[in-house]
């Protein structure tokens, strides 16, 4: 299933309907705009019919206004146009503006109507005289006449309030963008303390102090989780450490009994089945002591005086099998790494490579100023079909061979460097031979 963003989707959803909501609230304010305006419009045009109702009288061939009623309407702007339909045809009204030629209805009572011709929109009223059966008085305005600022006042309301809108919606997700990182941010928190649990850091727990409410039981499994996790990892590497410790005992009385009783010609096979199960023991007793090994990341070590002290040490046993070794590379390269850890994951590759070399061989250890330690022999090098993880799997070797190795130096030295922060890489030398790439972190220089 495709992931999501909770921020994203907050926003989304959030601009949605703020969208929704502006829309809606643009719609209200227009439909109030445009009845406000229809009915202050329509209390116009019975003001000027109650005017006009006042002022007009009948005359030979027409109509004629009292001029105080005229100067009155004529006072309303030129947007105003005023005439009689009398009889059904239409008849101007003397002293008063009678443009344009529109069709009106004529009723009982007051007729409110709307005309459009062209690009000009009118708004008129037409009312029965009072006292003069078939005659109406007909006021029409033209809403497009610059007098006339209700449209104007509705698209620049339109306009400005739009724009408006805009900016809030903007602001407002901005605004949200910023809460909803702020309350996601222990969660990230959260996250970053999970990420750093490894099977070297089985101790790290999630702080849950400032967490929100929504999250804390998630946070509470999550530790319940690496409890039940440490306590059986913990359980796991005691019951190694103790069968090692047990085994110790047994092997010992096997190799005096095989000692006192054994045929001449099987003691030497048998003392070397015992050697190699006392280095299996030895070796699950280290690893019991690596599982326990707490390394600090801060820690720097000089990869130069981790090879040199390393490689002196070993070199005596090098000698005796007639197999030679020397140091090259940079003279100083800090890394962050325990020199304790990583002088013993070099002890690992070191005794592999003696261990699995014929006389003759030579190994070279270089160290590297690209943070690397690198550890190369021209023996026969790697087994087939055997890199990475697989070579790196412990007791691989001793499924291969038990005369000649624990099967557990290079699953040792893969862990030593993985609590060390670094990593053990393996491949092929050239021309022939096998090739051990330690790998750490570079530190400053001091």
């Amino acid at each position: 299933m495709a992931s999501h963003s909770i921020l994203r989707r907050i926003l989304l959803l959030h601009a949605a309907a703020t969208l929704v909501t502006a829309v809606l609230a643009a719609w209200g304010a227009m439909l109030l705009i445009d009845s406000t305006g229809d009915r202050l419009q329509r209390q116009i045009l019975n003001e000027y019919a109650g005017k006009m109702q006042g002022g007009l009288h009948r005359r030979a061939g027409g109509w004629s206004i009292s001029e105080e009623s005229a100067s009155a309407l004529r006072g309303g702007g030129s947007s105003f146009s005023f005439w009689i339909e009398d009889q059904g045809r239409r008849v101007a009204i003397e002293n008063l503006r009678s443009d344009p030629s529109l069709s009106v209805p004529t009723r009982k009572g007051a007729a409110y109507f709307k005309r459009v011709r062209g690009p000009r929109i009118y708004s008129g009223v037409s009312m029965p005289l009072v006292g003069e059966p078939g005659s109406w008085l007909v006021i029409v305005q033209n809403l497009d006449h610059p007098d006339v600022i209700f449209d104007d006042l509705r698209t620049d309301i339109a306009l400005v309030g739009g724009g408006l809108l805009a900016v809030f919606l903007i602001g407002l997700l901005a605004v949200d963008a910023y809460i909803v990182r702020q309350s996601l941010a222990p969660l990230k928190r959260a996250s970053r303390e999970v990420g750093q649990v490894s099977p070297y850091q089985l101790q790290q727990r999630v702080d849950t102090g400032g967490m929100p409410e929504e999250v804390l039981p998630l946070l509470a499994a999550i530790n319940a989780a690496l409890d039940r996790v440490e306590q059986a990892y913990r359980i796991e590497r005691d019951f190694a450490a103790d069968a090692a410790h047990e085994l110790r005992t047994p092997l010992s009385i096997l190799r005096l009994l095989v000692a006192q009783e054994g045929s001449a010609e099987a003691q030497p096979r048998l003392q070397r089945q015992i050697d190699a199960l006392e280095a299996i023991v030895e070796r699950l007793l280290l690893l019991a002591e690596v599982d326990a090994m707490a390394c600090d990341p801060g820690e720097v070590a000089d990869l130069r005086a981790v090879a040199e002290e390393r490689v002196a040490a070993i070199a005596p046993l090098f000698i005796a099998r007639g197999q030679d070794i020397e140091i090259l590379g940079a003279e100083r390269v800090p890394v962050f790494a325990s020199h304790h850890l990583a002088a013993r994951a070099l002890d690992s590759l070191l005794e592999n490579a003696m261990k699995h070399t014929p006389a003759g061989t030579h190994v070279s250890v270089t160290v590297d100023p690209a943070a690397e330690i690198r550890v190369a022999d021209d023996g026969p090098g790697l087994p087939p079909m055997e890199s990475g993880e697989e070579l790196f799997a412990r007791f691989a070797s001793a499924r291969r061979d038990l005369k000649r190795s624990s099967g557990l130096g290079l699953a040792i030295a893969s862990e030593l460097m993985a609590r060390s922060g670094g990593v053990l890489e393996a491949g092929a030398n050239t021309p022939r031979g096998a090739l051990f790439r330690m790998r750490f972190h570079p530190a400053p220089e001091a």
